[in-house]
């Protein structure tokens, strides 16, 4: 016989929703809120359906690259991620904010994507 816990947390687990099953605009709204570095540098590791999303044209078509206050002290190749996310962005570019790093040299491939 299951013991009282046990029966509570299959209660439990079949009531949670399946954050999976959200519709794939929902989920790119929700990890657009991340930021641009932590979606390229982790949301994207996470499981396969962030991955497709994070991969999609339509979420790199605005792309703001800085450090978030929370991760000052990590190494981030902002040059590597921005070129990146403009790779990802397929030609869909609409507007590119930089902040404090790189080098006009750095990013002219930037101009060039049709």
């Amino acid at each position: 016989m299951a013991s009282t816990s046990t029966v509570k947390r299959l209660r439990e687990a079949e009531e949670s929703p399946n954050w999976l099953e959200l519709p794939d605009e929902l989920m790119a709204n929700i990890l657009k809120r991340l930021g641009d570095v932590e979606i390229l540098n982790s949301a994207v590791k996470v499981c396969t359906t962030w991955r497709r999303i994070g991969r999609d044209p339509a979420m790199w078509k605005v792309i703001n690259m800085h450090i978030p206050a929370r991760a000052w002290n990590t190494n981030y190749d902002l040059v590597a991620l921005t070129k990146q996310a403009v790779h990802l962005s397929s030609g869909e570019l609409i507007d590119i904010s930089l902040e404090g790093f790189g080098t006009d040299d750095d990013f002219q491939h930037c101009l060039t994507i049709k």
